[in-house]
């Protein structure tokens, strides 16, 4: 394996496991806040959070690919000069980035708040601004190692910003909820605020141990300037980082449209033969407890899209072909093992999974029966929009992987437009289907669902015809179906057989624990996995090892 395709895989290995934490740790964050300040309270806090994630992704999504890609072409050339020149560019315009943004959410704040319908969401939003300034200095860095192929600040910062967000939200809602659900969710989006400092602080600690190693390289290797004499790092940056912006932001600014066609369109119509709660209680449901449990699968492949970009382009650069090709099919491989029995896995256990996580509110006491009938109904409401976006995870990975190939490439406009085709049918959908009584939130689920797959499709096609992937239809798809059927069915019985006796915590989990092996052992008893995918993957030699030992492969 070249050292190319090392880097490649530690990259996407170092995200990955970088990224489940986070992803583990934000679902563990959303379970006890939920219990805290309830559903009425996640609305308050997904006014706020979708809201800043928006404006994270218009200033500063782009840069940061950008960023990336550029520094790994020249530093594939050794013009260490021109990396450095790119990051410290970059950093200034985030810089006036972030204050500009952090302004603007603190003077709309009010304007949003009260065109949602949830006016006590302004305090929420006032107390997540800060945070815009502090993510866009922590994006400069960032790109800028995973130019220089290192992951682990990203990795680093990734964690801290959940670790600290966890214990400072939880203690700031806990602390203020006395005063009022919308002051409980303040204190948790009051601890994003404090998390991106404490990452921020991290990073620059990290760039300043190697500082030293940084100087020496552009001192032994000079400057090797890539770009024409007409051309200046700014507006390389920008002609990379627009249309990767505009294709970021697109998803945003559609939750964005969903906060406001939910709660608006849903108070128009009488749907509470269907469904007792209310809308502002459904949206907290849909995006305080199901969306993150959809989300987390997806942090693979989000994790395989920016370690893509770099391995990609370096290729590209070299004009290597085969490698792109060869990478390109990896990643396609990566996203189906990971997207599709993540997809059967939730749509099976949707019901048990939202008991597990969100019903310990039963438990306490003091709950008038009005309260009890309100969170029996939210976990029935969790429970169907999950079996309904379960059908998308499978689209969203793909979607994700397909998106860093194609940038990687240098078609980064694709993405941009083929996300924004599935935006649109996604606003249409949910507009129509909300208005069904015997639907209502659950259109807006079918609405997001359509647009991940129309758009992943989309971008596979691109894909195949830029880089032309060498895709096994056995080993990369015929086999991974048959390992999930097998996984899935075995998930089935083990439930209904064990839930009756042990209860729904411990089927769930026994059924998850279940799922795992049963899917591992398949994918290597059905060649799912195969000798030679282990050299892209880090301890592959290992397992190669194992299997020989075992005879599923021969020597």
């Amino acid at each position: 394996m070249s050292k190319g395709q090392k880097s490649f895989v530690k990259g996407a290995a170092i995200l990955g496991a970088a990224g489940l934490v986070v992803k583990l740790i934000g679902a563990i964050f959303r379970i006890p806040l939920t219990n805290i300040i309830g559903w009425e309270g996640m609305a308050n806090y997904q006014v706020a959070y979708p809201l800043y994630a928006a404006l994270v992704v218009i200033s500063t999504a782009g840069l940061p690919a950008a960023i990336s890609r550029m520094v790994s072409e020249r530093v594939t050339v050794g013009d260490f000069k021109g990396a450095h020149k790119v990051f410290q560019t970059a950093f200034k315009v985030l810089l006036i980035i972030g204050i500009v943004s952090t302004i603007i959410l603190l003077s709309i704040s009010g304007l949003i708040a009260n065109a949602t319908g949830i006016p006590s969401a302004k305090l929420s939003l006032m107390m997540i601004a800060p945070a815009l300034l502090f993510v866009a200095l922590l994006s400069a860095y960032r790109g800028y190692f995973q130019g220089l192929q290192e992951m682990v600040p990203t990795a680093a910062t990734q964690i801290i910003e959940q670790i600290v967000k966890l214990g400072a939200g939880l203690y700031l809602a806990s602390l203020w909820i006395d005063k009022g659900v919308e002051y409980g969710a303040a204190g948790a989006l009051l601890g994003v605020s404090i998390s991106e400092i404490c990452a921020l602080v991290l990073v620059i600690g990290l760039y300043n141990r190697k500082k030293k190693d940084l100087k020496e390289n552009r001192r032994k290797h000079g400057s090797r300037a890539l770009l024409s004499p007409d051309k200046s790092t700014a507006k390389e940056l920008l002609r990379i980082a627009v249309p990767i912006t505009l294709g970021a932001c697109i998803m945003p600014i559609v939750g964005l449209l969903d906060t406001l066609i939910v709660t608006n369109t849903m108070a128009t119509i009488n749907y509470s033969a269907y469904n007792l709660l209310s809308p502002i209680d459904s949206f907290g449901v849909l995006t305080g407890s199901v969306n993150p449990l959809i989300n987390m699968p997806a942090v693979l492949s989000l994790a395989l899209c920016m370690s893509l970009v770099p391995a990609i382009s370096e290729a590209k650069t070299r004009k290597d072909a085969a490698s792109v090709g060869t990478r390109s099919a990896m990643g396609f491989k990566l996203a189906i093992l990971i997207g599709l029995p993540c997809a059967v896995g939730m749509y099976l256990l949707a019901q048990p999974i939202i008991t597990l996580l969100y019903s310990s509110r039963l438990s306490s006491g003091g709950l008038s029966a009005e309260e009890i009938a309100v969170i029996k109904e939210g976990l029935r409401i969790g429970a169907e929009l999950l079996r309904t976006l379960s059908i998308g995870v499978l689209f969203l990975t793909m979607l994700q992987t397909m998106t860093g190939i194609l940038q990687g490439a240098g078609k980064q406009h694709i993405p941009l437009i083929n996300l924004g085709i599935g935006a649109v049918v996604k606003v249409v959908l949910s507009i129509a289907l909300i208005r069904i009584p015997s639907l209502n939130i659950n259109g807006a689920a079918i609405g997001t669902a359509a647009c991940y797959g129309i758009a992943a499709l989309l971008n596979i096609a691109a894909v195949i015809k830029y880089t032309k992937p060498n895709i096994k239809a056995g080993s990369g798809l015929l086999m991974p179906v048959i390992s999930t059927a097998v996984m899935g069915a075995a998930v089935y019985f083990i439930y209904n057989a064990a839930s009756a006796s042990l209860g729904n915590t411990k089927s769930t989990l026994i059924c998850i624990a279940a799922a795992i092996i049963i899917y591992v052992l398949m994918l290597f008893i059905t060649g799912s996995l195969q000798k030679e995918d282990m050299a892209f993957i880090p301890g592959g030699g290992k397992v190669t090892r194992l299997m020989n030992k075992l005879r599923f492969w021969r020597e």
